[in-house]
């Protein structure tokens, strides 16, 4: 019987000979397994920039039934970003309703102040995926899964833009060479860590912003990754590198990002299942099988463009070493070191109004 199982448990996880991962069905994920066959479905809401809406639902249902044997349907719906979705998941649980989806997506920033709100469940991650899930992977009391890592920096259009590469330092980009070169983003991406009074603080970040505001071109959220890749935008600071590493742009030469090394940041990205799901378990194994190889490779990595630095062969835990080994320090931005950090969100938000209001 233990053969069968060990066997089984390969063959569930699509591991191969030539792959050493063991993974272990015990019945903790025989548990969820069987609740979400008796669920039969999955409601996904998000934007459509993350793991490729409808068409990456599609794609996780496939590969998730097939390795767990279930016959789960996953329905996406379009959905607002981050921080207003979570504030509507609140609303629907204070008024008792369902959760509109049953996973829930954000970076520590959005997700943090709502762990002690009782949005979300308690999930003992890493007994129910021992082989993949460390306890260092799960924060907010067992309500987060860390799932992805992303670095902050200038995205580029190869030709377009060269000098993006040359850039050291943010304060480059008041270098007159620079000027009308440049977008930013409205809601000055990852400027919020360098409020910290451990980083710059409020007075020296508020000051640069204010020179910073001039020179820039125009302003674009991070989703203009087909506009930096036509060239229509040079240069777009500061946004994440899964774009250059999705399929469409992987090792085309068409977009890069370039990793500044004063706002040089691994920023986790979380999932997190509402407490008032309609479909906890089938929620719950969607999140497992993100944390799988072949979850990592084909859905993370592949869609998004960045996986888990956690994981000894993460693509990104290579671009970070690659950096660090040049004398870059990132700072991680995790639940615990924004917790640590209050109202970075609030002075970030009030620091944006200068580049928007230039």
């Amino acid at each position: 019987m233990r053969g069968i199982v060990a066997v089984a448990a390969l063959t569930l996880f699509g591991i191969g000979a030539a792959e050493a991962e063991t993974v272990t069905i015990n019945p903790a994920l025989t548990k969820v397994i069987e609740g979400a066959k008796a669920e039969g479905a999955l409601s996904l809401r998000s934007t459509a920039a993350l793991f490729a809406g409808a068409g990456g639902a599609k794609r996780a249902q496939d590969a998730i039934n097939k390795a767990f044997g279930t016959k789960l349907v996953i329905e996406w719906t379009p959905g607002p970003a981050y921080g207003p979705l979570a504030a509507i998941l609140h609303q629907e649980l204070q008024a008792g309703q369902p959760a509109s989806t049953d996973v829930y997506t954000a970076s520590a920033v959005q997700i943090t102040g709502y762990l002690d709100k009782g949005l979300f469940q308690k999930v003992d991650w890493p007994n129910l995926l021992p082989d993949r899930v460390t306890p260092a992977m799960v924060e907010g009391e067992g309500r987060a899964l860390r799932f992805q890592t992303v670095l902050q920096g200038i995205l580029y259009n190869v030709k377009a833009a060269p000098w993006a590469a040359d850039i050291n330092t943010i304060a480059d980009f008041l270098k007159p060479q620079y000027k009308g070169k440049f977008y930013t983003t409205p809601f000055l991406s990852g400027f919020d860590v360098l409020l910290a009074d451990d980083v710059w603080g409020k007075p020296k970040t508020e000051a640069f912003v204010r020179e910073y505001a001039q020179p820039i071109a125009g302003l674009a959220g991070c989703e203009a990754s087909d506009r930096v890749a036509s060239g229509e935008i040079p240069a777009l600071f500061s946004c994440t590198g899964g774009s250059t590493r999705r399929e469409e742009f992987r090792d085309k030469g068409i977009i890069d990002i370039h990793i500044v090394s004063d706002l040089a940041q691994k920023r986790e990205n979380y999932m997190a299942i509402p407490a008032n799901a309609p479909h906890p378990n089938a929620a719950i194994l969607y999140s497992l099988y993100m944390m799988t190889h072949d979850g990592q490779e084909d859905l993370i990595y592949d869609i998004i463009g960045n996986d888990l630095y956690d994981f000894p062969d993460s693509h990104v835990r290579r671009e970070v070493s690659r950096l660090e080994a040049n004398g870059v320090k990132f700072i991680d931005v995790t639940i615990d070191w924004w917790r640590a950090h209050p109202g970075l969100d609030e002075a970030n938000t009030a620091l944006a109004k200068l580049v928007r209001e230039k």
